[in-house]
């Protein structure tokens, strides 16, 4: 800690498409008010697919702890994920990434 991934902020997400058979649903998270909102709100959803949380900007672990508590139930793992945001043409987040899209 902390991790911080410089190309990637919290912002809006326009929903796409995309085709990657046999990915594991994940999601990208920071520690911050809309991060925290939206695990809120999609914790549910997120638990009945499976998916894997990477906390992609955060300072320390008392701050991973307070996410983990707001999503009981989800994996989630603090990860500097610049190059994959690259890969994927993402720079926002809170967002989820499926086998078949890109969406918040």
């Amino acid at each position: 800690m902390p991790v911080r991934s410089a190309r990637l902020t919290p912002g809006t997400v326009v929903r796409r498409v995309i085709e990657a058979p046999g990915l594991q649903a994940f999601f990208l998270v920071g520690d911050d008010e809309a991060s925290h909102a939206w695990l809120r709100r999609h914790a549910a959803s997120l638990r009945e697919r499976g998916a894997v949380g990477l906390v992609v900007n955060v300072a320390s672990a008392a701050a991973l702890a307070r996410l983990r508590a707001a999503a009981p139930g989800l994996q989630l793992a603090p990860v500097a994920a610049d190059e994959l945001a690259e890969r994927l043409g993402v720079r926002h987040y809170p967002v989820l990434i499926t086998a078949t899209g890109i969406e918040q």
